[in-house]
């Protein structure tokens, strides 16, 4: 929702905003003033999502009667998260417990991008593998067989989170 929904813009509500937004943000409020009509038996339930809910528009929040926080997670959540991630692509030398206690602050969503950098890295060190097999056969496809052992050896290694 705080994508379209952000405080409106300045001293009297224009500001620096665009008219057209400022006219959706309206018709948006207007349209939820709608929801509650006390004629009518049918029931509306808005759920709307924000990870910035201080700059969402004063007259919205006054319409989303309950709030539910989720705070960010705790070490043993961040520790769980990032196993749950490389769940299969995890090298021996990987300290998940490090890293979760270094990711202190972080969301859900920051660790999967942080844990997909670190499984795209393994992918990459393949490709590279691959391509060298390749030029070294004269441009001949590398067997299966050999394929399968290269992905078994390329996990996500205690480097690969560190970078990422």
């Amino acid at each position: 929702i705080d994508s379209i929904m952000a405080h409106r813009g300045g001293q009297g509500g224009t500001g620096n905003e665009h008219e057209g937004s400022r006219r959706m943000k309206t018709e948006v409020l207007i349209q939820m003033d709608g929801l509650s009509n006390k004629n009518s038996s049918d029931m509306v339930l808005v759920l709307a999502a924000s990870n910035l809910p201080w700059e969402l528009d004063v007259a919205l929040l006054r319409r989303l009667e309950k709030r539910v926080l989720v705070p960010l997670p705790d070490q043993e959540a961040r520790r769980q998260m990032v196993s749950s991630f490389l769940a299969g692509r995890v090298g021996e030398d990987c300290q998940l417990d490090s890293y979760a206690s270094e990711t202190e602050g972080y969301s859900g969503s920051d660790l999967r991008l942080v844990c997909k950098e670190a499984a795209m890295r393994p992918v990459r060190r393949l490709v590279s593998q691959l391509e060298a097999m390749e030029s070294s056969r004269g441009g001949e496809a590398v067997p299966d067989s050999e394929v399968e052992r290269l992905m078994g050896a390329n996990r996500v290694t205690h480097d690969d989170m560190t970078l990422a």
